[in-house]
């Protein structure tokens, strides 16, 4: 970064604001899809993906994967139990946590999502290259493993 870009501040090149507003319409955008089709709010849609990603997941690892608070993922996870969306077993290794996972209802879920999500996510890329989006990537990449070493 050179000194002219740290000397104007100027919020509309400020990284962290720049972020969150591309984050909050895309997440309102696309959440149109899977609440419509699907009847699943932003952490529910949240909690699902984070379990077809990494599989079998206790409630504190959906808040920190998923960047959301205790109250949230537990609203979320409470209506996709009764929805049998997902399944909850007690953690063997610890009798006080419970692990959760997709039911064979959340995989279909997340089968039917998923073409989805990339057809709309392709959409809204439309305008960039592969290149650009791999460079992009690989920036966004750079800058979440920067801000990982100082935690």
């Amino acid at each position: 970064m050179t000194k002219e870009m740290k000397a104007t501040f100027d919020l509309n090149s400020f990284l962290p604001y720049t972020l969150n507003n591309i984050a909050t319409q895309m997440s309102e955008q696309f959440s149109e899809l899977y609440q419509s089709q699907f009847d699943l709010t932003v952490p529910q849609w949240r909690i699902i993906a984070n379990l077809a990603q990494y599989g079998q997941l206790s409630a504190k690892s959906l808040c920190d994967l998923a960047h959301m608070d205790k109250s949230t993922v537990s609203r979320a996870v409470k209506r996709l139990l009764e929805r049998d969306i997902i399944s909850a077993q007690s953690d063997p290794l610890d009798k006080r946590a419970t692990l959760l996972s997709l039911t064979r209802d959340g995989s279909d879920m997340v089968e039917k999502i998923s073409p989805v999500a990339l057809d709309w996510q392709a959409e809204m890329l439309k305008d960039i290259d592969e290149h650009e989006y791999e460079n992009f990537i690989s920036t966004l990449n750079k800058v979440y493993n920067s801000l990982n070493k100082n935690v």
